[in-house]
């Protein structure tokens, strides 16, 4: 059974900042056993709630779309003011 991308890039992550699970736990205020069955790949990262997603990438200072690993389409985001004022 190979990881979880969401739960690896948790564990990336987590061990990048110096923290331990116990500290994003606390951080979190998520259980120290959910993190570690999404780093463990023993629960999918995927199917996380968002709230538990959001709170797990702001104490490790990124934002939920690369905790999630989702590319940003940077063509995307200059056409939305356009079709703003185009309304």
């Amino acid at each position: 059974m190979s990881l979880d991308a969401i739960g690896e890039r948790i564990k990336r992550l987590r061990e990048a900042r110096g923290m331990s699970q116990r500290q994003l736990s606390k951080a979190t205020k998520l259980p120290q056993s959910l993190l570690s069955q999404i780093e463990n790949g023993v629960r999918p990262g995927s199917g996380m709630r968002v709230d538990a997603a959001r709170r797990i990438a702001f104490a490790l200072g990124v934002s939920l779309d690369a905790l999630v690993g989702t590319p940003v389409d940077e063509s995307v985001s200059e056409h939305v003011p356009t079709m703003i004022g185009a309304a």
